[in-house]
């Protein structure tokens, strides 16, 4: 990936403002404390494992959950902030609330880490999450061997409960079942 793009003509934007620019299909746009950030579209690898992990979590969802990805997601955060996790499940309910999805909406956030954002992808986006009080967040790391560590807000902060490189069993936000190894195909390691 390259450098993240940021747009420094203009002061800072609204929530509002920021859902009603139009859509640019080369880049992901973000909103970080009200200045408007973008980086390239993820690489294969990553794409692939987001794609995986749908096709696990959505057979699993009982009614009234959705799994979606890469989503713009309004924090409700002071600067605002918007980011696109990489996949959520949400309450059904947020998909017939007009604008942005809503943190309060989201039961987990998931992050895969992009080699070029490990920092963001562990340690920022982490804190923004448990601020606007997303209660779940796992966060899927693609350097061999691929891992997932489940994280759960207790109190403002994020406590992992688990790490595993083979099969991870959850029962928050639903009973669910990730066989982690088959995540990324043998093709991509």
């Amino acid at each position: 990936m390259t450098a993240a793009w940021q747009d420094d003509t203009r002061c800072s934007y609204t929530v509002d403002e920021f859902a009603a620019l139009p859509e640019d299909n080369s880049m992901r746009f973000e909103l970080l404390y009200g200045r408007m950030v973008a980086s390239p579209r993820p690489l294969m690898p990553h794409m692939v494992v987001i794609g995986e992990l749908y096709v696990q979590l959505r057979p699993q969802l009982p009614d009234g959950m959705l799994a979606v990805t890469e989503i713009d997601l309004d924090l409700r955060l002071t600067p605002p902030v918007v980011r696109i996790p990489d996949l959520v499940i949400l309450d059904a309910g947020a998909v017939r609330k007009p604008g942005i999805v809503k943190a309060e909406d989201v039961l987990l956030a998931v992050e895969v880490l992009s080699p070029s954002y490990v920092r963001t992808d562990m340690k920022i986006k982490p804190l923004l999450y448990a601020d606007a009080g997303i209660p779940n967040l796992w966060v899927v790391d693609l350097r061999p061997p691929v891992t997932m560590t489940v994280h759960r807000l207790v109190n403002g902060n994020y406590e992992q409960s688990q790490r595993a490189e083979h099969t991870v069993l959850v029962h928050d936000p639903c009973k669910l079942r990730i066989d982690v190894h088959s995540l990324l195909p043998a093709m991509f390691r």
